[in-house]
């Protein structure tokens, strides 16, 4: 038996139905998954399956922590500066009158 059907089949006795299970299966199985996905994938491993419940993890210091789907501290916001704004503007401007022709 390989190594991601022994998980699978771990995950079917012990793994709660929860967020992150049909993503790692379908990791498991060979298909393609997203980034947001991977993530909960990820974490549903990390997590032990969620065996004891859809809990927070409470691993701060963990890279994908604030993407976690039962994290309490929020993804921080994207800030872009006044002077990158203008040169979005610019580019995006520039393309669209290339495609005007």
């Amino acid at each position: 038996m390989s190594r991601a059907a022994e998980i699978s089949e771990s995950i079917e006795k012990v793994g709660g139905a929860f967020r992150g299970r049909k993503e790692i299966l379908k990791h498991l199985a060979g298909e393609k998954v997203t980034t947001r996905e991977a993530i909960h994938a990820k974490c549903y491993d990390c997590m032990g399956f969620y065996a004891d419940g859809r809990v927070d993890c409470g691993i701060e210091t963990c890279a994908l922590y604030s993407y976690s789907p039962y994290g309490s501290k929020p993804a921080a916001k994207r800030v872009v500066s006044e002077e990158a704004r203008e040169r979005a503007r610019k580019n995006l401007s520039r393309v669209r009158s290339k495609k005007a022709v």
